[in-house]
């Protein structure tokens, strides 16, 4: 495992256990509100549209035709999503674009779907979907977890992978990324 990608996710780690320590303390509770929201719980509060930004380290090769040797590439990218709350579970969609250029692949986007089960804040998920972008497309997977550290932000870990086999060069993508999430609702 190269140093960037065991660097990124000791930073997610130490980024998701600061946030669920700072859970921990006694919120300051206003003198008089107005009209208090009422706090959004289970998949509900993981419920509605999104926006994220991301930044990951993407590994990938080519063998065949083309040889590429793995190689790491640091990118940025960007997600936006609807999430359903169906009883204790969420189910989304979301679009992203990952912009690793040094990739085999070059830059990837596309569509996902998501099955996520909440438990606290915390969420851990599956998504399964299509990259859509050069050199073909293909099929798009991986695992995560988001936290959600306040009312409409989120914290998220994930690894997704994606492999190509076009004109003879077998391409594999392997990115794992941490991100900031807006929750609209």
């Amino acid at each position: 495992m190269s140093k960037i990608i065991r660097l990124i996710l000791t930073a997610s780690m130490v980024l998701l256990s600061s946030l669920a320590h700072s859970q921990t303390e006694t919120p300051v509770q206003p003198e008089a509100p107005l009209q208090a929201e009422a706090p959004l719980t289970g998949a509900n509060q993981f419920a509605g549209p999104y926006l994220g930004f991301k930044l990951g380290v993407n590994n990938s090769d080519a063998s065949g035709v083309m040889n590429n040797a793995s190689h790491n590439t640091v990118f940025p990218g960007f997600t936006a999503g609807y999430n359903f709350a169906v009883d204790r579970f969420v189910l989304g969609a979301e679009v992203f674009a990952d912009l690793h250029h040094g990739s085999t692949t070059y830059k990837d986007g596309g569509i996902d779907a998501k099955f996520g089960m909440p438990f606290n804040k915390f969420m851990p998920y599956a998504r399964v979907g299509v990259t859509t972008d050069w050199p073909s497309a293909r099929l798009h997977w991986g695992l995560g977890v988001e936290y959600k550290f306040a009312r409409h932000v989120s914290a998220v870990g994930e690894w997704t992978t994606d492999t190509s086999n076009l004109d003879g060069t077998k391409r594999t993508n392997n990115s794992f990324t941490i991100g900031l999430q807006y929750h609209f609702k």
